[in-house]
Formats: C-alpha cells, sequence, structure tokens
C-alpha cells in the first residue's frame, strides 16, 4: 500500500503492452473491440452483445464503486484492447478468485492472453493474498484453453450446460491454479 493508506494501481506490464486501470477515455476503443458477437460468444451475459457506449459507462461505474477494482484494461500501443480481471471470494472463498479476460479479435492468435494472464496473476495473487485462481472455459473455445494451459492452470473437469448463451448450450471446463505455499499459510492462519 502507498503511505495514504491507498493501494497503487494496478499496473502490469507484459510483453508487447501493459495492463492498466480502465479509463473513460478508452470508451471507443472499448465499444469497437468489445462489440463482437465472436468476442461475447463465450463470456457471461453480464458482457453485453452488442456492446455500446452505455455498457462502458456502466462499466466504469461499476469499478468506481470499488475500493480496489478488480478489472483492467489489457492496453496495447497505447490503445485498450481487452480486459482482465479477478472476482475475488469472501468468507471462506476469501483466499480465491475467479480469473475473468476478452480480448478484441484483431488481437487473437497472437499469445497476447497467455502473456497477460502469466503477469497478472502473480501481482494478483500478492495483493489480495490469494491461494488458489479459477478459471472456466467453454469446451469449444480452444484459444481460451490453450491460454489457461500455458499459463500454469490445470484441468479440474467438465461442468455439463453450465451456461446457456444466445440460446447455445455451454459445457465448460473448470481449470484452477493453487499456489500450495500460499494455501498452507492460508490454512494456519485459520488454526
Amino acid at each position: 500500500m502507498s503511505p495514504s493508506g491507498c493501494r497503487e494501481p494496478f499496473v502490469v506490464p507484459f510483453e508487447g503492452g501493459r495492463v492498466r486501470p480502465w479509463a473513460t477515455a478508452d470508451t471507443e476503443a472499448m465499444v469497437r473491440h468489445a462489440d463482437n458477437p465472436r468476442v461475447a460468444r463465450f463470456l457471461s451475459m453480464r458482457f453485453p452483445s452488442p456492446y455500446t457506449r452505455e455498457d462502458a459507462a456502466l462499466w466504469f461505474a461499476f469499478l468506481r464503486a470499488q475500493d480496489d477494482p478488480e478489472g483492467w484494461a489489457i492496453e496495447i500501443d497505447g490503445e485498450a484492447v481487452g480486459g482482465v480481471g479477478f472476482r475475488r471470494g469472501e468468507g471462506e472463498f476469501a483466499h480465491s478468485a475467479e480469473l475473468g479476460y476478452w480480448l478484441g479479435e484483431a488481437h487473437w492468435g497472437r499469445g497476447v492472453m497467455t502473456r497477460v494472464v502469466r503477469a497478472v496473476l502473480p501481482v494478483a495473487v500478492r495483493r489480495w493474498g490469494l491461494a488458489r485462481v479459477t478459471a472456466y472455459a467453454a469446451t469449444v473455445n480452444d484459444g481460451s484453453v490453450r491460454v489457461l494451459e500455458k499459463a500454469g492452470f490445470c484441468r479440474e473437469g467438465t461442468l455439463r450446460a453450465r451456461a446457456i448463451r444466445d440460446g447455445e448450450v455451454q459445457d465448460q471446463l473448470v481449470f484452477g491454479w493453487v499456489d500450495e505455499a500460499r494455501l498452507a499459510e492460508v490454512v494456519a492462519a485459520y488454526r
């Protein structure tokens, strides 16, 4: 934490860009990259399709209401081209978080998201004292499956009919990443 007691902004470089806080100045770029049904296809319904300026404004307001925002922009060449975030658990799940991400189609197939996940994972783990991170990928979303496997996540199982988006039933794979040393510390703290 900084001397004022506020957390430092979440800014993480990766090869080819950086992850940084969203800004309202990102609205046009966000809408340009997010307003694509191929981007939204495997995401939560919280990520609307079509994606509008109003949706971006609601997202920015949601982040501003958080004391330590859980979502950030993926920036390449000075432009926000995607997003990454961690939904932190509470109570008995406080040691864990769920990873989510999206990337504009123009940047698919270049290893960007793998580099992003590898870069942000250790920073998020330290920032919030996490011992586990969970992620989900539709069984047919080969790109996301590769991202998670390359980033060190273990495939833990298949959740049948976990999601329905636009009338399409999606089976999803669940992936987990566990820091065993940190997990032992968390368990010891509860004894």
